[in-house]
């Protein structure tokens, strides 16, 4: 507990050096109203920050998210951050200089039409809530090495338009935090526990979505071992396909990374972790849960997994472009590949980045 407040400490100071006391507030009213802002977007802002990422900082590649503002609350225990995508979804986070918070930090998701999905860790603990900090307790999970273990005690209690916000929230943030993994020792992950099968459940119904959130790098390759080999062959197979100025479009460039990046992984010869997989997306009868052909009808395409023993399996979903991840999609290849499996306890969600 005490190397954990040290860190908040130092993540406090480190705010603390950015930290404007003069820096204006969004107008009540507004999308935000009441938070800090940089003063370039207006009240809500719709882009007029730069780029921001999940540490605070600006970034040099265009996430798509812009700053809304940032600053201390009143007492100076929790430093907040707020981006915003401009389509109105904004991400309220709240960084605590201290355990005396309650949490060490906390993502609130909020969308146009209200809803509310927040995020809160403490530790290695993370609970989920519908309607925001004060909502519903959806789901409250532990990062083992394995990775997320939820709490049976928990009951969830939301309604069905909840399980869309949740799943919302958490494509959301993930899109926000995943540019980037690996540069600050941190990766962002979607956790998935499996629930086993029962007649008349939905898409929605066979998986729970039990964690969103940055862990660290050592976190994160000791629940996915293959984790580095994904990020050397993303690497390898972007390289080798050179520029994309050399190609018609950026879609015809990403599909020449995706075939070359499935060549190197089919190329180790590893049972446990392979690529470009199709699985389908719903059940039906008299089809095979299993591997599919390419291409088959209402299936989907898993870019790289890798099954571990003990009933982890890790996705590795490869981003040559500034495409997202959509919570349907997160959804998808998440229930996908678990019907293809019959030994699945978690799963595991990275997004992989050719890097330079």
């Amino acid at each position: 507990m005490r190397l954990r407040d040290e860190l908040c400490l130092i993540r406090r100071d480190h705010f603390h050096r950015k930290f404007n006391p003069n820096q204006p507030r969004v107008p009540s009213g507004n999308a935000g109203g009441g938070q800090w802002t940089s003063g370039t977007g207006g009240g809500g802002g719709s882009g007029g920050g730069d780029p921001i990422s999940p540490d605070g900082t600006s970034l040099n590649t265009d996430t798509g998210w812009s700053s809304l503002g940032e600053g201390w609350n009143e007492d100076g225990s929790v430093f907040e951050q707020a981006v915003t995508d401009g389509a109105g979804t904004t991400i309220q986070s709240e960084y605590a200089a201290s355990r005396a918070a309650g949490f060490d930090e906390r993502q609130t998701v909020t969308f146009p039409d209200g809803e509310k999905a927040s995020f809160e860790t403490t530790d290695k603990v993370q609970s989920i809530y519908h309607g925001g900090p004060d909502g519903d307790l959806v789901a409250r999970t532990i990062w083992t090495p394995s990775g997320p273990e939820s709490d049976a005690t928990i009951q969830p209690a939301f309604a069905r338009r909840g399980l869309s916000t949740i799943f919302g929230g958490a494509a959301a943030l993930f899109n926000w935090q995943s540019p980037l993994n690996g540069s600050d020792g941190q990766q962002a992950v979607m956790g998935f526990n499996a629930r086993d099968y029962r007649p008349g459940d939905s898409t929605s119904g066979k998986l729970d979505l039990s964690y969103m959130g940055r862990i660290t790098q050592e976190e994160a390759e000791l629940a996915c071992r293959r984790l580095p080999d994904a990020q050397e062959l993303a690497d390898r197979a972007a390289n080798a396909a050179g520029s994309p100025d050399l190609y018609p479009s950026r879609a015809v460039y990403g599909t020449d990374v995706h075939t070359r990046f499935a060549q190197y992984v089919r190329d180790l010869h590893d049972i446990n972790f392979q690529a470009e997989r199709s699985y389908l997306k719903e059940r039906f009868e008299g089809v095979n849960s299993g591997e599919v052909p390419y291409g088959y009808p209402r299936s989907t395409r898993v870019d790289a997994y890798e099954y571990r023993q003990g009933g982890t399996l890790c996705v590795y979903d490869l981003k040559t472009g500034r495409t997202d991840l959509s919570d349907r999609r997160a959804e998808i290849l998440a229930n996908a590949i678990r019907m293809g499996f019959t030994s699945i306890q978690r799963i595991i969600v990275i997004q992989v980045r050719p890097r330079g």
